[in-house]
């Protein structure tokens, strides 16, 4: 939405938008520009269950931050920490096939595509899955990607009406384009809604 308060793009599966909306719906592409033809209303695009990857869009996302040092006009590029719930429309046979992701898009303005230029969690499967909070955001000073899964370990057994497992939060960093982390820190038994990185230096400047 911009500063005119008028929509400008719609990021996100086709599936149950109205009339009026439709037309600002971002096209999938390949890394070539190439369209990616969807499923189900553009709800479920081909090879996103596919360990080897594809294209997906964002499921119950928290944390959708513009990397405004690779951005330019007309070209934004996004973190998005993909939590995965109700992934594709619909819920898995079982609680322990979903996974979280933490996704980098590209979307072109003009054009209204978006490309999905790196991802990471899917491989992981439900012991990285975080059903809520957490977070991804590129950190401009190290040209890195810092992940907080913020529940992972933790699943609900429908059977029991209750979560089972125990919470078991990670933070990540990727150097851009990694496919996997440089460092990774696990707490066990443990909550926490988000994890920011800063700097103590700037925190205590006048």
């Amino acid at each position: 939405i911009g500063r005119d308060k008028k929509v400008k793009w719609i990021m996100g599966a086709h599936k149950g938008w109205k009339d009026q909306f439709k037309g600002y719906l971002l096209q999938p592409v390949d890394k070539d520009g190439k369209k990616i033809v969807c499923e189900d209303e553009y709800s479920k695009c081909p090879g996103y269950e596919s360990e080897k990857g594809g294209f997906d869009w964002q499921w119950t996302q928290h944390t959708a931050f513009r990397i405004d040092s690779k951005s330019k006009k007309g070209v934004v590029y996004l973190t998005v920490f993909d939590n995965g719930d109700t992934r594709g429309m619909e819920q898995p046979a079982m609680a322990g096939m979903k996974y979280s992701r933490a996704v980098v898009y590209k979307i072109d303005e003009n054009a209204k595509t978006v490309e999905q230029v790196w991802e990471y969690g899917k491989l992981r499967g439900s012991e990285w899955y975080s059903s809520v909070t957490s977070l991804a955001q590129y950190q401009d000073d190290l040209d890195s990607v810092m992940v907080y899964s913020a529940v992972a370990g933790m699943q609900f057994d429908i059977a029991k009406g209750r979560p089972v497992g125990v919470p078991s939060p990670h933070i990540d960093e990727f150097e851009w384009g990694a496919k996997e982390p440089s460092i990774e820190i696990k707490m066990t038994n443990a909550m926490g809604y988000q994890a920011f990185p800063f700097s103590v230096e700037k925190a205590f400047e006048k």
